[in-house]
């Protein structure tokens, strides 16, 4: 009753209702700034440059922190690795390392980044590391020191045991098959991945992880680095092209293909969904780039010296997204818009 009267109260003359509408429409502009939220979260990416502080020229591991889209920094953990991947809420990063002419998996806590523990107990020849959503199983692709290049598998990974368990019996027929790629679907349940075939086509597949059962998803075609949607609905991959290579995304159930935008070829270019699925992140040689898929803009994030190998987006749950987003867009004069395949 108090809250009729005092609307009442605002309406007494002509007089009064300029001032009400005023604020009424600052108010909702307001609103509509901060519901068009800016990104927030951490990126893991692996540069390969030149670390001073490691002195030597190789793959190092760095970390970038988003804060709306200026002013970001590219910072070194100081450590030799390839393919990282966040652990369930960034308590944990895990990367392969090589040394030796073997590779093995470590994790470190990003937060404090000096110390890292060794998590496989079997050295081999790893790549592709993807984290379960629970974070308590890692799957990467490879084969172990006692085995040979054509005995290349999917393996999961115990992060509690440190067991390891082979998931894919593909025939090699003598020759060594190449997988590109492998992601973790948001259930828990299956993993996308792509796999070289004879004819030299990378096709993706999808691997039921308790039936062990393989479906593929697409066919004729070269397609790379599958990264499975937060919803679960689509996977995200990039399609090689003679004159230009094109990030893509294909729906799970129906299969059908929607075309983002072609790119120059032999660029380099990796990407991650954001975790709410409404963005995406690429890499171009030493430059992260987001891209609004309501839009179609693309921004630059974050430019480091070297080139950018793979790149993953953890959410940051510390800070919510309600700041207002300031729009500082370069939209890519060679970009060219595709349809739906």
């Amino acid at each position: 009753m108090g809250h009729k009267y005092g609307v009442i109260f605002l309406y007494p003359t002509k007089v009064g209702r300029i001032p009400f509408c005023c604020a009424l429409i600052l108010t909702l502009f307001s609103l509509s700034l901060i519901s068009e939220a800016a990104p927030t979260g951490q990126l893991a990416y692996a540069v390969n440059g030149f670390d001073e502080n490691l002195g030597r020229f190789d793959w190092n591991l760095y970390t970038t922190a988003i804060r709306g889209t200026k002013d970001l920094k590219a910072i070194p953990l100081n450590h030799k690795g390839v393919y990282p991947a966040w652990g369930r809420e960034g308590e944990l990063l895990y990367f392969i390392q090589w040394h030796g002419g073997q590779a093995d998996v470590y994790s470190i806590d990003p937060e404090s980044p000096k110390n890292k523990k060794r998590v496989t107990q079997i050295s081999g020849t790893y790549r592709f590391l993807t984290v379960s959503p629970n974070g308590k199983k890692l799957a990467f692709n490879g084969w172990t020191m006692e085995q040979l290049p054509q005995d290349n598998q999917i393996w999961l990974l115990d992060t509690e045991t440190g067991e390891m368990e082979v998931m894919t019996q593909v025939p090699h027929f003598g020759w060594p098959y190449s997988f590109w790629g492998i992601s973790w679907s948001p259930n828990g349940k299956k993993l996308a991945f792509s796999l070289s075939r004879p004819g030299w086509l990378e096709h993706l597949y999808i691997l039921d992880i308790e039936t062990k059962e393989i479906e593929i998803l697409t066919e004729l075609n070269k397609d790379f680095y599958p990264v499975w949607s937060p919803d679960g609905q689509r996977i995200l991959f990039f399609r090689w092209n003679r004159e230009f290579d094109t990030f893509c995304t294909i729906d799970v159930e129906t299969k059908a293909i929607t075309t983002l935008f072609d790119v120059d070829k032999a660029t380099g270019y990796w990407a991650d969904w954001s975790p709410e699925g409404d963005y995406m992140i690429y890499s171009r040689w030493g430059t992260v780039y987001l891209y609004d898929f309501e839009s179609e803009d693309t921004e630059e994030l974050v430019e480091i010296e070297g080139s950018v190998f793979v790149i993953s987006w953890l959410r940051d749950i510390r800070i919510l997204p309600v700041e207002p987003r300031k729009k500082l867009v370069t939209t890519w004069g060679d970009i060219k818009q595709g349809g739906t395949q």
